[in-house]
């Protein structure tokens, strides 16, 4: 049971709905809360310090553990020493939270999950990404550093097969951040560490079960790996997510999960069963808030060969030659956003793979 609000007096009840609250009047993504700071909200990218707000006291943290955590989750949190979850405050803003220690100090990170799921358009992301919806079986890996939005496109196209499609879904994360309500799919959502024990127990089921469409929150092993490739060259329609920033870094890491001995039949087996990988950045605007910028690989038989062979480095060459197919570099993305003065040069930069060939492509 949720710990009750009543437990706390007046007026730390309302430092607390005051500071959450303001994540969403600040149209903040984050909220950090450490001792000896005030509470600081990341606008736009950028780190802002909240000065109106007293600073934090190791007392306020243990109250605000109290008012988020039952009884089952500050156990976990004291065995663990931190624990992820998500919380509905006041049924009307939903948190993705880690509460963690450090320095011998309860800390805590908020992150803001959007009430409603745009669409892809609404995101920005290349139409070439519509076409992961439609897709019958295969492997979708959405990914990027903390940050990048990857969660908000994952759901947007779960949330497209949900409108349009008669299908099965099951998610698989930890933990559940966007809910979704059955439409013309039938949806499913198994939270790790409270509907499942983990990943990889709650993939072992999926095999067993009649299910269509896969979303797993984080490909983070070998074995979550190994049951996400089988399971697409089963004939399910998986996508998953990565903290990898390229299409190479994340074909590397998917084989790299691997002893050697198993990465050449790894290698064959991904370079059948990929259906696509969506690499993601949010940008500044020019005028205020944020852009996605994306690098999409689709697997034509080039692209197979080479991860079958294992000449990833030659994935560049194709991402820079086969715009036709849909693809596009994170470079090109990137050098067509500074041209039509979206986003400036020095952003670009930051966010190049090869910053000469970025400089290229934006003076064409």
């Amino acid at each position: 049971m949720q710990q009750p609000e009543s437990t706390l007096r007046t007026n730390e009840q309302i430092e607390i709905n005051r500071i959450l609250t303001s994540v969403a009047e600040y149209n903040a993504s984050d909220l950090h809360l450490s001792v000896g700071n005030v509470p600081t909200v990341r606008i736009d990218g950028e780190l802002t310090p909240l000065r109106e707000e007293k600073v934090i006291t190791p007392d306020f943290l243990e109250k605000l553990k109290l008012f988020l955590l039952d009884e089952k989750q500050r156990e976990i949190l004291e065995t663990e020493r931190e624990i992820i979850f998500s919380y509905n405050f006041q049924n009307r803003i939903r948190f993705k939270i880690n509460l963690f220690y450090q320095e011998g100090y309860l800390s805590a990170s908020l992150r803001l999950i959007a009430s409603d799921t745009k669409t892809l358009v609404e995101l920005g992301l290349p139409k070439a990404v519509e076409q992961v919806t439609k897709l019958n079986k295969g492997l979708v890996i959405v990914c990027g550093p903390f940050g990048s939005g990857r969660s908000s496109t994952l759901a947007a196209i779960l949330n497209e097969i949900n409108d349009n499609r008669n299908e099965h879904i099951l998610t698989i994360e930890k933990p559940i951040e966007y809910v979704f309500m059955d439409n013309k799919s039938i949806v499913e959502q198994r939270e790790v560490g409270r509907d499942t024990r983990s990943f990889e127990r709650a993939l072992k089921s999926a095999f067993q079960e009649d299910i269509d469409v896969i979303l797993v929150g984080d490909l983070k092993n070998k074995e979550v790996i190994k049951s996400v490739l089988d399971l697409s060259e089963g004939g399910r329609l998986v996508f998953g997510g990565m903290d990898t920033d390229s299409s190479i870094k994340t074909i590397e890491k998917l084989i790299n999960s691997f002893d050697a001995q198993e990465q050449q039949q790894t290698r064959v087996q991904l370079s059948e069963v990929l259906a696509g990988i969506i690499v993601q950045r949010l940008l500044p605007r020019v005028g205020g808030g944020r852009i996605l910028v994306a690098e999409i690989l689709i697997p034509t038989p080039p692209v197979r060969a080479v991860i079958r062979e294992g000449n990833l480095l030659q994935l560049n060459n194709v991402l820079q030659t086969s715009r036709e197919e849909g693809m596009i570099s994170l470079d090109r993305s990137l050098a067509e956003l500074v041209k039509t003065g979206e986003i400036l040069l020095d952003s670009a930069l930051q966010y190049a793979v090869d910053k000469n060939n970025l400089q290229m492509l934006a003076q064409r």
